[in-house]
């Protein structure tokens, strides 16, 4: 998973650099920040998958401790 994510991270600082380079060269702007927006729906997938991953873990975690503390009670 951490391999796809620098992948997504590479290729969208690509496409900043080429949306601010293409938004310069036709006149558009004198200087562009404006690729900086494919930003946006990356760090937000992130983090929900950060959300996620930290659910994940508080669930295992409940688990294992209610799988201790009946072995506790029973044994």
């Amino acid at each position: 998973m951490v391999r796809y994510r620098v992948v997504a991270y590479v290729a969208t600082f690509v496409l900043v650099l080429a949306t601010n380079k293409a938004l310069v060269l036709s006149g558009t702007v004198s200087y562009s920040v404006w690729g900086w927006i494919w930003f946006a729906p990356l760090l937000l997938a992130d983090a929900k998958l950060k959300q996620a991953r930290r659910l994940a873990r508080q669930r295992v975690i409940a688990a294992t401790e209610a799988r201790h503390a009946e072995n506790a009670t029973a044994g």
